[in-house]
């Protein structure tokens, strides 16, 4: 007699039992679904416990100096004001911002603005320029402020789009001011001086990944 008939016999003679075992079974069976799929679920739960706990610190939440900007934000810049500076941090008072609390660190370029000429500008370079067009600072080598020059003809200067911003073209005619950086030092940023800071910021708190000391008169100066 095969196992198959056996079991049929057995199951036909004591169905009651039969019953109950299968019952028991699939107690076993469900237990065992219903654990790995709880245990699934605890394990996406914590993931994305974890995530958030990354972004909680990664954004500074909770702390008494506002919030921290994180590596992937935009850059924006900051122009301003120095009131005070204490620990690499220089607070700024910005017509847009508010007073901004530009915190500085030991990758931060520190450059200060040098007369050039429209000689200066040349493809590959970025470049800032006032909304008006009659004045540009031509950035240093590696700088990921302004806008990246992609043409330079007789008569005009092409810079590329930005994430905001279309193509642009400036006549030449009607750049009155060029401007080159050369070297500083946190020193030079003292009360009273104005400053251009690029980096990335949250509410009140700025992370400058350059500043750039601007002189009086400056098209650029708040």
């Amino acid at each position: 007699m095969s196992i198959k008939d056996s079991a049929e016999t057995w199951v036909r003679g004591a169905p009651g039992q039969a019953m109950i075992l299968v019952a028991a079974v699939g107690i076993v069976i469900g237990g065992v679904v219903g654990l790995g799929a709880g245990f699934k679920i605890e394990q996406n739960r914590t993931r994305s416990d974890v995530k958030k706990l990354r972004a909680q610190l990664q954004q500074g939440v909770g702390g008494s100096g506002g919030t921290a900007p994180t590596a992937s934000a935009s850059l924006g810049q900051r122009i301003g004001k120095v009131t005070t500076t204490a620990g690499g941090t220089l607070t700024v008072v910005t017509k847009r911002q508010g007073t901004q609390s530009v915190h500085t660190t030991g990758t931060t370029r520190y450059e200060q603005l040098v007369k050039g000429s429209t000689a200066n500008v040349v493809v590959g370079r970025r470049i800032l320029v006032t909304v008006s067009g009659d004045a540009v600072v031509v950035l240093p080598a590696g700088s990921q402020l302004g806008r990246m020059v992609t043409n330079v003809s007789g008569d005009s200067i092409t810079i590329a789009k930005a994430k905001n911003a279309k193509a642009g073209v400036i006549p030449i005619s009607k750049v009155k001011v060029v401007d080159t950086t050369s070297a500083a030092t946190a020193a030079d940023f003292k009360t009273g001086t104005e400053v251009l800071a690029g980096g990335r910021g949250t509410g009140h708190d700025f992370s400058a990944v350059e500043v750039i000391l601007l002189p009086t008169g400056s098209p650029f100066a708040s």
